[in-house]
């Protein structure tokens, strides 16, 4: 992969920019991208760093290696921790939470425990037909954090009970007949090419837009519906006070591109 800008976090993640776009790769392949301390004090930061740069406008993380987008937490680090007697609580990366861009899961592997929360918290999953999932946790004694609370949010609720009270791993074609996974594609290649055109496409659209709609969206699912009309107007109204309001119709007219100012 090309890029126009490359920063390393140390070697155990790679951030990349390209044509509005960054790229963040979990880079941990032997440890199947097991997210340790250091790795996700990486991808916070990492994620802080593209939130901020005006030039980005998606974000996609995927794994390296091929084997695994991320195998969940490093148990190996958890049980020196515990067996040190060290109270630990692993850096749960709020700020996919609070993120106003798109963030796009690029999955070709295993997604299971912490890996796949951490696809879960992503807006839109583009996997391989390689790939696994599920959330063993309870079959190592454990509960799993983000997952717990979200999963049957994003899946019918069955679907979520059955994840989560039998520790099973599952297909990707599974995952993506529950609507766990949003797009399906042969190989890595095709995987990778599927995340980058979803990104192009959001691109497309004016980007103060596509923040208003994430934020509405993800904001309004877990209220009333009058409340999510509430919450959805003075974002309308500053919306409809933009320049980018007037000149989506203008370029249509025009039978041109529209050109977003984000302003």
């Amino acid at each position: 992969m090309t890029s126009t800008d490359e920063k390393q976090s140390g070697q155990v993640l790679r951030y990349e920019t390209r044509d509005r776009k960054a790229w963040i790769t979990l880079n941990r392949p032997k440890q199947m991208n097991a997210l340790s301390s250091e790795l996700m004090d990486a991808l916070d930061a990492a994620l802080c760093a593209a939130e901020a740069d005006e030039d980005i406008l998606a974000i996609i993380i995927t794994g390296e290696g091929g084997k695994a987008f991320s195998a969940g937490r490093d148990l190996k680090e958890r049980a020196g921790l515990d067996a040190n007697g060290q109270r630990h609580r692993i850096n749960r990366i709020d700020v996919l939470d609070t993120c106003k861009k798109p963030v796009i899961a690029a999955i070709d592997g295993y997604c299971v425990a912490g890996g796949m929360e951490l696809a879960l918290r992503c807006d839109i999953r583009v996997a391989t037909v390689q790939s696994t999932f599920g959330m063993p946790e309870p079959r190592r004694g454990l509960l799993s954090s983000y997952a717990l609370h979200n999963l049957s949010r994003q899946i019918p609720l069955g679907e979520a009970m059955l994840i989560h009270l039998t520790g099973r791993t599952f297909g990707a074609q599974r995952a993506h007949e529950i609507g766990l996974i949003q797009i399906l594609a042969p190989d890595r290649a095709a995987m990778l090419r599927e995340a980058e055109a979803v990104a192009d496409e959001i691109l497309l659209c004016a980007p103060l837009n596509v923040q208003a709609i994430k934020h509405i969206v993800k904001t309004g699912r877990n209220l009333p519906i009058e409340y999510s009309w509430k919450l959805a107007k003075p974002i309308d109204d500053a919306i409809y006070a933009t320049e980018d309001r007037a000149e989506g119709p203008r370029a249509f007219a025009e039978k041109r591109k529209p050109v977003w100012k984000s302003r």
